[in-house]
C-alpha cells in the first residue's frame, strides 16, 4: 500500500494564521486608511470642481476627513465626509454636502431649490480603482513584510 508524507504543512498553517490575525488588526487598519486617503482626495477634487459657485467650497473641501475605524463583529469600516461647521453658521459641512449631493426643494419660507448633482457618487466611481489598488498595496506590504 502507498504511503504519503507531508512536509511544510505547519509552515503554511502558521502563515495563514498570521494573515488571518492581520486581517483583524494592522493589515485591516492599513488597508482602510489607504483607501480612505484616496477617497478624501477624490471628494476634495470633486467639491472644488463641481461647486465653483459655492462660496464655502474650499472650506468644505478642506474639511473632508475620515472617521476612526469602527469594528463590528468580524469586520471594520471607516467613513469619509466633510466634518465641522463653517465659522458663524449653524449647519454642518456634512449637511451642506448632503444637500449639494441630493438637492433640496424650495420652501414657502423663501429657500431656493437646489438641484443635487450626485458629486459623491461621481467621486467614488471615478476613484474606485485607485481605492482598491491602495488597499491591495497595503495588503501586499503586510503579506510581504511579515509583520
Amino acid at each position: 500500500m502507498a504511503r504519503m508524507t507531508n512536509t511544510g504543512i505547519e509552515v503554511l498553517e502558521a502563515e495563514l494564521q498570521r494573515i488571518e490575525k492581520g486581517m483583524r488588526g494592522s493589515a485591516m487598519t492599513a488597508m482602510l486608511n489607504a483607501g480612505a486617503e484616496v477617497l478624501i482626495g477624490a471628494w476634495q477634487d470633486e467639491i472644488r470642481e463641481s461647486h465653483r459657485k459655492t462660496s464655502a467650497r474650499d472650506l468644505m473641501a478642506s474639511s473632508v476627513n475620515k472617521t476612526e475605524i469602527r469594528y463590528t463583529g468580524d469586520g471594520a469600516s471607516i467613513e469619509v465626509y466633510p466634518m465641522g461647521n463653517d465659522t458663524g453658521h449653524r449647519i454642518t459641512n456634512a449637511a451642506k454636502a448632503f444637500i449639494l449631493h441630493h438637492g433640496r426643494q424650495a420652501t414657502r419660507k423663501g429657500t431656493k431649490e437646489i438641484k443635487g448633482d450626485k458629486f459623491v457618487t461621481k467621486a467614488e466611481r471615478r476613484k474606485k480603482a485607485e481605492v482598491m489598488a491602495a488597499m491591495q498595496n497595503a495588503m501586499n506590504e503586510f503579506i510581504g513584510g511579515k509583520e
